[in-house]
């Protein structure tokens, strides 16, 4: 009896070790690292950690910049008279911004300013695939819900797997950047896209319908209005899409007509359109992201009502309202189709 005590003991302290304390201390998403994170190679769960953060340090900033990876190389630093830090996370949607927003509020944690930047990629993903997706569940559903954090990241067998990408790592991830500014884009990087393949592909979510469209103005909306209740000043602005995403979007995702809802709800600052910036892949490291010197281009306009001319008669940093709206939104549907005739 005795000795199948002590095997039953020595199984169940294995089965321990395997199922829970294996998966901690690897933690290839760092969620159960969240305060001393490590570059392992492994993008981390950025909302998670980000968020757990600023519950964490309450007084450290005083406004907050969120969007998509996209908005991760503008070095929100630079923001005059603001500690504003930088919650970039993979696929941000507005839904996610919104209940950190309202996490932050429950915290007593009251910004002074928000700034939201966006683009088709606010449409065309959904929550429900993020809630179970180690990279990008948001905090709000894993902070309450022990069972749920358990199921996603005490896996040995994707810990496992993990271990192979982590051993071949040589991530140049800044850890102190990561809490000190939240931005990971970095001045004079390089694209090594192959911008001469065929077949270049656009960059958006992997779904769209007008009920993601109609959804995603929904919770822009609640946005706006939770910002007025609570006297935060908000700052929305569309991020400088390449245009081969952006032509794509116009065509296929109604994102014209996404502009249009989001005039009718609230003003905002434009950057996506066909212009110099978004013509010349010099400005990007693929058709997702921009560089960070584009990043300082438009924090010029949002923050310092910096106008570039020639730019500004292209579409951007042009601030749309719904009193210019609707001759700005027929420029940029004439743009697109003079564009697209060229290409033919």
């Amino acid at each position: 009896m005795k000795k199948f005590l002590l095997k039953i003991s020595v199984f169940a302290l294995y089965a321990l070790l395997l199922q829970a304390v294996f998966p901690v201390l690897v933690d290839p998403f760092n969620v159960f690292h969240a305060e001393c994170i490590r570059a392992n190679g492994v993008e981390p769960n950025q909302n998670y950690i980000k968020t757990k953060y600023i519950l964490n340090n309450p007084e450290k900033f005083d406004s907050f910049l969120f969007g998509s990876s996209r908005v991760g190389v503008i070095h929100n630093d630079k923001i005059p008279g603001l500690r504003t830090y930088n919650m970039t996370y993979s696929a941000g949607l507005p839904s996610e911004h919104l209940a950190n927003i309202k996490t932050f509020l429950k915290n007593k944690i009251h910004p002074a300013k928000v700034y939201i930047g966006i683009d088709s990629y606010a449409y065309t993903d959904e929550i429900t695939d993020h809630i179970n997706e180690r990279l990008r569940c948001p905090y709000e559903y894993i902070a309450g819900d022990l069972i749920h954090l358990f199921e996603l990241y005490l896996d040995p067998v994707m810990t496992r797997k993990s271990l192979k990408t982590m051993s071949k790592s040589n991530s140049k991830m800044d850890v102190n950047t990561f809490y000190q500014y939240g931005w990971w884009g970095k001045y004079g990087s390089t694209s090594k896209f192959n911008w001469n393949a065929e077949n270049i592909k656009p960059s958006y979510g992997r779904r769209f319908s007008d009920e993601t469209l109609r959804n995603a103005l929904n919770d822009i909306k609640e946005i706006v209005n939770i910002c007025r209740e609570n006297n935060i000043e908000l700052v929305i602005f569309t991020n400088p899409m390449h245009n081969i995403t952006y032509m794509a979007s116009v065509r296929e995702l109604k994102y014209l007509d996404f502009l249009e809802g989001l005039a009718d709800i609230t003003e905002f600052y434009n950057f996506s359109s066909l212009n110099n910036i978004t013509l010349s892949n010099d400005n990007y490291l693929e058709t997702s992201h921009y560089k960070a010197e584009t990043g300082d281009l438009i924090l010029n306009v949002i923050c310092s009502d910096e106008i570039y001319p020639e730019l500004y008669a292209q579409g951007f940093g042009v601030k749309v309202t719904r009193d210019n709206s609707e001759e700005f939104l027929a420029m940029l549907k004439r743009q697109a189709e003079e564009y697209g005739n060229k290409k033919q």
